[in-house]
């Protein structure tokens, strides 16, 4: 059972903005800022002293706010708790998350505080927090979820945290909600609520995955936003309120030991229970690995933005070329747009960046071949060295294409071809064998292509396309897996007009199973814009394009 958060060595910094210059005013917010202080200085909720719960609204500026952030995060010994609620803000070029300020402009980005600030600041080296908490309620705070809030991997080896526990209001593609006519927005109401009058038949404390569980499931039963988390380590064991179900009486007393319960209840009764314990179980596990899928598939989306960027970028001629070392285990990724790691860089072993695209480095290993570092944070520098002394690349991936349809043979020489290759449509070459290439199907299957007459090489155009389809397959997928269920839906059989793939509903991009036209699939669920589609052997998985399909 989760520990109850010591609230005379825990701190609280509650941030809301309700008046805006440039942007929609939003009262609610005032309330919300009263409300939650109210209940986390409630004895019967946390008991958090006056004076360890600062309230910022309309705060002066950026600085102020990173200021006392950093101010309570050293002070704490326990928990620190960061709230934030206004207009949260997209930057169009990144995708990046900003909580806006008094004089915040959509057209303006640095007039509003950078998510990634906040979360160095809730990480400071000094911070003596040994849990953290931050809620943002907010318009795509989901976006806040594609940083790890555990930060990159140097600055957290180095910060001592048990947990952190990222609350969102919303998923990082929808806006958040404020109703008209309501005392706080939605998302903070049902929080002040849940706090206040706690969770019955649950335990005492509450813990931020119980908490998080009741949110989303009221939430979700109002048709309005529903919220996302992401917990470091024991994150989801943090607990900041009692659970007042408990505490005024209202939850079920302990059942009785099994030697009364088998005398006192029928054998058919004692199975009923059983079958309850399970099913919970299974809820819970259930829920367990729906939050892994989630995390999985924005961390994938993550990587697909950084790699789609670096492709579109060009080459920073001011950077030299220079050695340098990783300080942990990092993918190499390919520059054909594919997210198939190329290789990896491990630490100890020194590595020549030839290039810089973007926030991403270009780097030559050892055996010539060349590959984009997405993630360089934290990285070691070494001398820098003339553009010479870069050798020419070895053999790099590439897309093409061919004149006419052409066999694709076995890498391993057994008879009769493996697949084969079409005109109109782009093939990645990932090697080369005796003077043929090897090729990769969209399935990830290989395979030897000896007649390479005539073939036409894409440019850096196509991976970037190929980059931009994955990216956009990916926030799909990532959509698909946070979309719960939709309760008004009706199983039905259709049919696809092209062959199209389902994928794994764990958040990767593997395809499970390919759908074939001319055979009727069931649709067991609708997940947003996509169908959850069983096969004809059981298996599940999520068809993203639904486009054409012919329904029975």
């Amino acid at each position: 059972m989760a520990v109850l958060s010591d609230p005379a060595r825990s701190e609280a910094v509650l941030v809301g903005i309700h008046d805006y210059a440039h942007l929609e005013k939003l009262p609610a917010v005032a309330r919300n800022l009263e409300g939650l202080r109210d209940a986390l200085t409630d004895p019967a909720v946390w008991g958090l002293p006056d004076e360890a719960c600062t309230v910022l609204s309309q705060p002066l500026g950026i600085g102020q706010v990173l200021d006392t952030v950093r101010e309570r995060a050293r002070k704490a010994e326990d928990t620190l708790l960061i709230y934030y609620a206004g207009h949260g803000l997209t930057d169009p070029h990144t995708d990046e998350l900003y909580l806006a300020l008094p004089d915040s402009d959509r057209e303006r980005e640095y007039t509003s505080l950078r998510y990634e600030w906040l979360r160095r600041a809730v990480l400071d080296p000094q911070a003596g927090a040994q849990r953290t908490v931050v809620i943002l309620d907010c318009c795509y705070s989901g976006r806040a979820l594609l940083g790890r809030m555990s930060a990159s991997a140097h600055i957290a080896d180095q910060a001592v945290v048990e947990g952190t526990c990222l609350l969102t209001a919303s998923a990082e593609t929808r806006p958040a909600l404020s109703p008209p006519g309501e005392t706080y927005t939605a998302f903070t109401g049902e929080l002040i609520r849940t706090l206040t009058e706690g969770i019955p038949d649950r335990p005492d404390p509450l813990d931020m995955d119980t908490l998080y569980r009741h949110l989303r499931g009221r939430l979700a039963s109002r048709s309005r936003p529903v919220p996302q988390q992401r917990n470091r380590n024991t994150g989801g064991r943090i607990a900041i309120a009692r659970n007042r179900a408990v505490s005024d009486g209202t939850a079920p007393r302990s059942e009785p030991d099994p030697e009364r319960l088998a005398s006192r209840q029928s054998e058919a009764e004692q199975r009923l229970a059983e079958m309850e314990r399970r099913a919970e179980q299974l809820r819970l596990e259930t829920e367990a690995l729906r939050q892994e899928a989630e995390r999985r598939a924005l961390e994938t989306v993550e990587t697909a933005q950084r790699l789609a960027n670096a492709l579109a970028a060009a080459p920073d001629r001011n950077v030299q070329p220079f050695w340098f070392a990783v300080p942990v285990t990092r993918p190499l990724m390919g520059q054909d747009g594919s997210l198939e790691p190329a290789g990896e860089l491990v630490p100890g072993i020194w590595y020549l960046a030839v290039e810089q695209r973007g926030k991403a480095l270009v780097v030559q290993t050892a055996d010539a071949s060349r590959g984009l570092l997405l993630d360089a944070d934290g990285i070691e520098r070494g001398y820098y060295v003339d553009v010479g002394v870069a050798r020419s690349p070895g053999f790099e991936p590439f897309w093409f294409a061919v004149p006419v349809a052409r066999e694709v043979q076995s890498e391993d020489g057994s008879p009769g071809p493996v697949g084969e290759v079409v005109p109109g449509i782009w093939h990645l070459a990932v090697g080369q064998s005796d003077g043929a290439l090897i090729v990769q199907t969209e399935d990830g299957r290989r395979g030897l292509l000896h007649d390479t007459d005539g073939i036409q090489h894409g440019g850096s155009d196509v991976a970037e396309a190929h980059a931009r389809e994955v990216l956009s397959k990916a926030k799909r997928l990532a959509a698909a897996v946070a979309a719960g269920p939709d309760p008004g839906f009706s199983p039905f059989w259709f049919a696809v007009p092209v062959a199209r793939e389902i994928l794994s509903q764990d958040g990767s991009l593997e395809p499970l199973a390919e759908l074939a036209p001319g055979i009727w699939y069931l649709a067991v669920e609708q997940r947003g814009t996509a169908l959850l589609a069983q096969c004809s052997d059981g298996r599940r998985g999520l068809l993203l394009d639904t486009e054409g399909i012919q329904r029975g």
